[in-house]
């Protein structure tokens, strides 16, 4: 009987280590940290503005004759949105065409002058000042149907300002005069609203900004529905109250009306770890398992509560420790138990 309990006395000994190791080792559960990591969403207020959105204006001194659309229509480039009463400068276009015939007929006459008397010059018939008179005369006239050509083209082109034009495709949004008004140049007639050329007005804040510059997905928000967008420029003025910066940003395919209010959202470029899953040791950081032991990995700039950007030596596929994360320490032995 005694050599059975000396017996058992020795195995004890012998496997003791192994029992406490085994009792020391912290049951814990984990996951890839590919399962774990996500990408965080931004936004910004936003709204949409047309790039053209013009009160078109006469350039003569008239009577506005007519309106030819309506609040709401939609107008082509080039196309006659109203007309200026034209009697008076269509007038005008007739008497400088008549001035014009008149003294190209006078050119006419001293070229034909200062042909005869070139002639009878090279006979010694006719004096060198006349010849040098005629040949004044010739150019005087040719001046003239010069400026008087000019003078037609200008009458010219006020009876083509006449008819006021779309300067582009657009929307008209409001009337601003009406018939029988006397206009002056630079009296504005219509609003209209280019519905093509929209681009997004964001305010960014300033630790969002090298996000939104890497991101992908970017888009604009509105009424439940979703632009893509691609950012455009980043006007470099801070409103330093609020500390963001304006920036504009293109639509890919659709647009949304000018002057939609909405967000601009975007995913971070880069994974992040949720906060939960952040622990303190000596700083902030997650455990992760390394062959049954536990290894703090501190992750810099890492805040209390928020979540914390990917970094080395961390990869996708470290084993991250879920449950039991907040009793062990660095260098702990751990079990890995199902979850």
């Amino acid at each position: 009987m005694m050599k059975f309990f000396l017996r058992a006395a020795f195995l004890s000994t012998l496997c003791f280590p192994f029992a406490l190791h085994a009792a020391e080792a912290t049951p814990v559960t984990i996951k890839a940290l590919s399962e774990v990591l996500f990408y965080p969403v931004r936004d910004a207020p936003a709204t949409t503005l047309s790039l053209n959105d013009t009160r078109v204006s006469t350039e003569l001194k008239g009577i506005l004759k007519g309106i030819n659309v309506r609040v709401g229509d939609s107008v082509k480039q080039g196309d006659v949105v109203a007309n200026m009463d034209c009697e008076d400068y269509e007038i005008a276009v007739t008497q400088a065409t008549a001035a014009l015939t008149a003294q190209r007929a006078s050119l006419k006459f001293d070229r034909s002058r200062l042909k005869k008397v070139t002639q009878l010059s090279k006979k010694k018939n006719i004096s060198t000042d006349e010849v040098e008179r005629r040949t004044s005369n010739a150019a005087i006239s040719a001046a003239d149907v010069e400026g008087l050509k000019a003078s037609l083209r200008a009458t010219q082109r006020a009876v083509e300002k006449c008819e006021i034009r779309a300067p582009f495709d657009a929307v008209v949004i409001s009337k601003m005069a009406n018939l029988g008004d006397y206009l002056i140049p630079g009296s504005p007639v219509l609003r209209l609203l280019d519905r093509d050329n929209v681009e997004v007005s964001a305010k960014v804040q300033e630790q969002d900004l090298e996000l939104l510059k890497r991101a992908k997905g970017v888009a604009f928000i509105a009424n439940d529905k979703r632009y893509p967008l691609k950012l455009r420029a980043v006007l470099p003025l801070m409103e330093s109250r609020i500390r963001s910066y304006e920036v504009r940003l293109e639509f890919v395919t659709d647009k949304a009306y000018p002057g939609s209010a909405g967000r601009t959202e975007w995913k971070t470029p880069a994974p992040y770890i949720p906060a939960e899953l952040l622990v303190r040791r000596k700083g902030l950081g997650v455990f992760i398992a390394i062959r049954g032991r536990a290894k703090f990995v501190p992750l810099v700039g890492a805040s209390a509560g928020q979540p914390a950007a990917l970094t080395k030596p961390l990869t996708k596929d470290s084993a991250i420790i879920l449950n039991g994360r907040f009793k062990i320490n660095d260098g702990d032995v751990v079990r890995v138990v199902e979850r």
